[in-house]
């Protein structure tokens, strides 16, 4: 059997959790973790005081994302709010050459105070009129003018009350075989995501920054079933296109059909199971089995080839009986067979 491995990094995909609109698709991450976590209590008594029971609790998972691309996505996240688009203030730095009588004529309409950095140190706060700055002293000089103006721009306000954003998110990793054949894409979905709102942007003169998205997972109402319990996450093995779930044997049931002759023309269906082993529950095949009737059996029967639907003919009779010879290939371990036996009482 060959190893698997679980290669590189994952991408990370983040939703609305309630309506599922995309919010963002990470393909550049750096590194991804996820990690469980689980406190203990442990319960002792008696002579030694021996260990009499471990009580687990407090489960927890953590999710930690670290890209090398800059998004306004995850400064919104972390910040609990989104993008807005419109007219804002914001400050422009730009280079001019100011004429022999100290003025110049800035590139945008300052809406405030106009700092002039000159190349002696001196700074002149001036106030400019229409576009035209004059600076005192500062004849046929070269200045840096640092001014306000109004522009249309995407904007984050990150707000002193606002907790992070919770997303639904999903990973998306390769596993591969150690001949590097692609065997499943790794999915693990949190429904309820809760982002940690801890932000770092780390700028470098030699290098470009990346920033991190980190959180834990609030835990989910189950609604799919009864025996399943509330979850915080989701862990799929997703095979190729072309690869099936490998499986030990086969089980069909019920292992006996009866028929009554009263009741004919009679249909009833056969179930079969994949069986796994381990820690793996058993797979539905039927739709991928053949059944045929048994070259002993008797006439009466009649079974779907690949639907497991036994019916019986109008001409069967309490003296019928018959066997369905049921196969399933497995590219891992070959063809795997099992039988269903038919009866037919008066």
């Amino acid at each position: 059997m060959a190893n698997e491995f679980l290669v590189s990094v994952a991408d990370a995909i983040l939703r609305d959790p309630t309506t599922k609109a995309g919010i963002a698709y990470g393909k550049a991450n750096l590194s991804s973790a996820f990690n469980i976590t689980t406190q203990k209590t442990e319960v002792r008594g008696g002579i030694g005081n021996g260990l009499l029971y471990t009580y687990f609790h407090d489960r927890m998972i953590e999710i930690s994302i670290e890209q090398a691309i800059f998004s306004a996505e995850v400064v919104a996240l972390n910040a609990g709010t989104s993008v807005a688009s419109g007219t804002v203030s914001v400050l422009k730095t730009e280079c001019l050459v100011l004429s022999a009588s100290g003025s110049g004529t800035c590139s945008e309409t300052p809406t405030d105070v106009v700092n002039v950095f000159q190349s002696d140190g001196t700074i002149q706060d001036l106030t400019a009129v229409g576009s035209v700055i004059t600076a005192s002293g500062a004849d046929s000089q070269v200045v840096d003018v640092i001014y306000p103006y109004s522009v249309s721009a995407d904007r984050i306000t990150v707000d002193a009350a606002t907790p992070p954003s919770i997303v639904d998110l999903t990973l998306q990793a390769d596993v591969r075989d150690n001949e590097g054949t692609l065997l499943y894409k790794l999915q693990i979905n949190v429904p309820s995501f809760q982002i940690s709102g801890n932000y770092n942007m780390a700028l470098a003169a030699n290098g470009v920054s990346s920033q991190s998205l980190d959180g834990t997972s609030n835990v989910v109402e189950n609604t799919t079933d009864c025996t399943t319990g509330d979850y915080y996450a989701t862990v799929t093995w997703i095979a190729e296109a072309g690869t099936a779930i490998a499986v030990n044997s086969i089980a069909a049931t019920p292992a006996t059909m009866d028929f009554s002759e009263a009741e004919i023309p009679e249909s009833q269906n056969i179930t079969v199971l994949g069986i796994r082993g381990g820690l793996y529950t058993n797979k539905t095949i039927t739709t991928s089995c053949s059944f045929v009737m048994d070259a002993t059996s008797s006439e009466g029967f009649t079974v779907g080839l690949h639907t497991g639907t036994v019916t019986t003919g109008s001409s069967g009779s309490a003296s019928h009986v018959g066997t369905v010879d049921i196969s399933y290939y497995d590219a891992t371990n070959g063809t795997l067979y099992d039988t269903v036996d038919l009866t037919m009482s008066a």
